[in-house]
């Protein structure tokens, strides 16, 4: 794990069990608590996330912006890379026009 607590090794990943987190399935607004991190192949950064009232594993996305923020799409002040671990976020799922559904904002909560 790096300073931030993003995972960095295999051993971290396969002790974590991320195989139960999925994409999600519905659009909406979701408070969701975040488990962990680890980078993705294709400047990305994986945000794994339990939802709060339906104890729902998801993994999100985030890319790297203007700013070089890891953050969601219409979101800029937040950077993903350096949020703590077990923070809770009000986080904002949108559907795009091939069905996707994409991560577009977030609120800390804590």
């Amino acid at each position: 794990m790096n300073y931030y607590g993003i995972m960095t090794n295999y051993e971290e990943r396969m002790e974590a069990n991320l195989e139960q987190y999925s994409r999600p399935e519905k659009a909406g607004t979701f408070i969701l608590r975040l488990d962990y991190r680890t980078w993705g192949k294709r400047m990305c950064l994986f945000c794994y996330f339990t939802d709060e009232d339906t104890g729902e594993k998801i993994r999100l996305a985030c890319w790297r912006n203007a700013k070089e923020h890891y953050a969601p799409r219409k979101c800029t002040a937040i950077d993903f890379a350096r949020v703590p671990t077990n923070s809770l976020w009000r986080c904002t799922l949108e559907q795009d026009a091939r069905g996707n559904i994409n991560w577009v904002m977030a609120e800390a909560l804590d």
